[in-house]
């Protein structure tokens, strides 16, 4: 107990690093390990020690502790169900077994964790609890799949392998990497996407209202591209090339609008195309304007030749502008249908309107 408490607390160095809407942590391995090892009670007091450390507000303190007991007790609850039991060192255990059993508790532990988060969510955006759930879900399922996967090597080197002790110690220094790696993805993640805000400003200078069209944007974007099943990585560079997609202009300041309208993708290509993480999210850019029936610009793509993310943005672009404009939500989106097969990707366009039906689209206005 001493000892896996011990882990907890150092796995809990530096906070949760945040990639996006979620957050991801070390510190789920130790709580996972620590059920077969010290049983219920004494994975609750893992989960619930390092927090006597925590700086954060009492508030959060308290909604943390609420959150990881609640994780706790469901992940043991679906462990002790599928036949799993206190391990003691030295003691013989069937890793096909223990593997499952430690599987069940991820997956409960991964369902408590999205129903959670999404309640938090559905309070502060007023969506639909079911349709954040289920976008959560397959997220949080594939990061609990990780930890599970660590916490089993962790147990098995403690009770199967009866290392015991020294299992704790060959572990903390990969706790300790794994918790650098995720700092420093998470500070390359923040860093790489506060440089594209003074671009968003200066495009807002230039065209007053640019800021807001460019929220509204890169929300629809981000719902149709996690609605029609992108991954993570592909719905971030969807969500960066939505902020992009008018910084062109600023290399065209003064010229005809027609040509601004028509030459602006490829704008933006020149002055960005040398920041190397970029270089997806601008060839999205430059694809946005491509039509389904090859009468876009600037290359004249047809149907699935026009990236997937290119078709998501074309969708989130129309129905963001016409809203930005003063159309109502429900009526962008009839116009968005009224064009499908012509100018916009069916499945896209469908995508919006569950968002729209499941209020996962952003609100006019707001912050």
């Amino acid at each position: 107990m001493a000892a896996t408490v011990v882990v907890a607390c150092l796995s809990t160095i530096g906070r949760a690093q945040a990639l996006g809407p979620m957050q991801v942590s070390v510190a789920p391995i130790v709580q996972m390990g620590a059920i077969p090892l010290t049983g219920p009670v004494g994975a609750i007091l893992v989960a619930l020690v390092p927090l006597a450390f925590d700086r954060a507000e009492l508030v959060k303190r308290v909604f943390n502790a609420g959150q990881r007991v609640l994780i706790v007790v469901a992940s043991s609850a679906a462990y002790a169900a599928a036949g799993g039991t206190q391990l003691g060192t030295d003691e013989f255990v069937d890793p096909v077994g223990l593997a499952l059993q430690m599987g069940a508790a991820a997956v409960a532990a991964s369902l408590t964790n999205a129903i959670l988060l999404a309640v938090v969510i559905q309070l502060s955006s007023d969506g639909s609890l079911r349709a954040i759930v289920a976008d959560l879900v397959p997220q949080v399922v594939s990061s609990y799949s990780s930890y599970a996967l660590a916490a089993y090597l962790f147990v098995v080197l403690w009770a199967p392998a009866g290392l015991g002790l020294a299992s704790a110690v060959l572990f903390l220094p990969a706790i300790l990497v794994i918790q650098w790696g995720l700092h420093t993805h998470a500070r390359e993640w923040s860093t790489r996407h506060s440089l594209l805000t003074p671009f968003v400003e200066a495009v807002d200078l230039r065209h007053p209202g640019a800021a807001e069209e460019t929220r509204l944007v890169t929300g629809a974007a981000t719902a149709v591209a996690t609605g029609i099943g992108l991954g993570p990585a592909e719905v971030d560079e969807v969500a960066t090339a939505a902020r992009l997609r008018d910084v062109g202009m600023l290399a065209l300041d003064g010229a005809a609008p027609a040509i601004v309208r028509r030459d602006h993708p490829e704008a933006a290509a020149r002055v960005l195309g040398s920041v190397t993480f970029l270089r997806e999210p601008l060839e999205l850019v430059a694809a946005h304007h491509e039509r389904i029936d090859g009468e876009g610009y600037p290359r004249g793509l047809v149907g699935e030749g026009i990236p997937i993310g290119g078709r998501v943005l074309a969708v989130a672009d129309t129905w963001g502008r016409l809203v930005a404009e003063g159309g109502s939500p429900a009526d962008a989106i009839d116009h968005c249908e009224s064009v499908v097969g012509h100018g916009l990707d069916g499945q896209c366009v469908a995508a919006l309107r569950r968002a729209f039906e499941r209020r996962q689209l952003p609100r006019v206005g707001a912050p």
